[in-house]
């Protein structure tokens, strides 16, 4: 049986920025493509990484820790970039939210990721003011 695309897959924030700065400024010229066969793993419904929390309320939804080796250095996955990703089920919705390279930045906290969560949550559900009208 032949396995269907059924997620989007887009980013969040400075996702996008961050990548071109890696290019750019560290010369990592793979990164892209990398990013390229982790959004076409996404697409067809694959979660690599390890899963670091699952949300069922108010939208059900889950988020991704993913190691990716930096081949331009030559020193595995234990030196190499951290991806965080969300997926959020109902929509099949995938958003890149965070990377960053394991040399300059040792680790994230859980509340900077629970951030960018919430702050997607809150651009992307429009605000309900029918229970503030006055009837």
């Amino acid at each position: 049986m032949k396995k269907i695309d059924c997620y989007v897959v887009d980013t969040l924030g400075d996702f996008d920025k961050e990548v071109v700065r890696f290019v750019k400024k560290k010369r990592y010229k793979r990164l892209p493509d990398q990013i390229e066969e982790l959004e076409e793993q996404l697409i067809k419904g694959d979660f690599p990484g390890d899963l670091i929390k699952r949300e069922d309320t108010p939208v059900p939804h889950e988020i991704y820790k993913l190691r990716l080796p930096n081949p331009d250095t030559n020193k595995g996955k234990s030196n190499g970039y951290r991806v965080y990703y969300l997926v959020v089920t109902e929509q099949r919705l995938i958003l890149l939210m965070f990377i960053y390279y394991k040399k300059e930045q040792e680790t994230v906290s859980s509340t900077f990721i629970d951030g960018l969560v919430n702050g997607f949550f809150l651009d992307a559900m429009p605000y309900d003011d029918s229970e503030d009208a006055d009837h």
